[in-house]
């Protein structure tokens, strides 16, 4: 029972993150053929997004007043977060805008992509040359490598995903940022059945 009651607010963060990744994706997947069923999914994501929010304000609210007056302090600085948590939710379950900024960051990542990996190119090279003054080519040839292949990925990936008709169409871009957040969600929840070990403090008299 302790077990879950520990883990209990990190399975409902882990459940809620997975079932937008699955939404988004069975939203991609029906994006190019049926947009009716593609609406139904991109709806969902705001109403599980705003249900969240909506019982996670209501109850930061409560409890902020109920301490307030239980101290017989004012309580509006304690209870705005809460507050404005409550009216974004209700917002997004009414106005259903929640994909709208999935759209928007699916649309940004690429150019993110490709700053990213224009940056660690530049890093790599200097690193190289830095290398073979001092000649340690050999110590830093992985790190220079990997730094390589991370700048190709990132450049390809945003190559392929940029513009209007980009390579990558939306649909399947949208399907990959999906699965990147299941996969989030799901490792969220497995971590919470792994212990990490202790930290040991060792004391040296001298």
């Amino acid at each position: 029972m302790i077990f879950v009651k520990e883990r209990l607010s990190k399975w409902i963060q882990a459940a809620i993150i997975l079932v937008i990744g699955i939404l988004c994706i069975v939203a991609g997947a029906q994006l190019s053929n049926d947009i009716g069923a593609s609406q139904d999914a991109v709806n969902a994501i705001s109403l599980t997004l705003g249900i969240t929010m909506i019982v996670v304000g209501a109850l930061s609210l409560c409890l902020a007043i109920f301490v307030g007056i239980s101290i017989g302090k004012g309580f509006a600085a304690v209870a705005t977060p809460g507050a404005m948590l409550l009216a974004i939710g209700v917002s997004l379950v009414v106005l259903k805008y929640a994909f709208d900024f999935i759209a928007i960051f699916i649309s940004v990542v690429p150019y993110l992509l490709l700053a990213m990996g224009g940056v660690t190119l530049l890093e790599g090279c200097f690193i190289l040359l830095k290398a073979i003054r001092t000649k340690q080519v050999k110590a830093a040839i992985i790190e220079v490598i990997a730094g390589f292949i991370i700048a190709a990925v990132a450049i390809v990936l945003g190559a392929l995903c940029i513009g209007e008709n980009p390579v990558i169409a939306k649909d399947a871009q949208l399907i990959i940022f999906g699965i990147i957040v299941a996969l989030v969600g799901l490792f969220q929840f497995l971590a919470t059945f792994v212990k990490l070990p202790d930290t040991v403090v060792v004391v040296s008299k001298e």
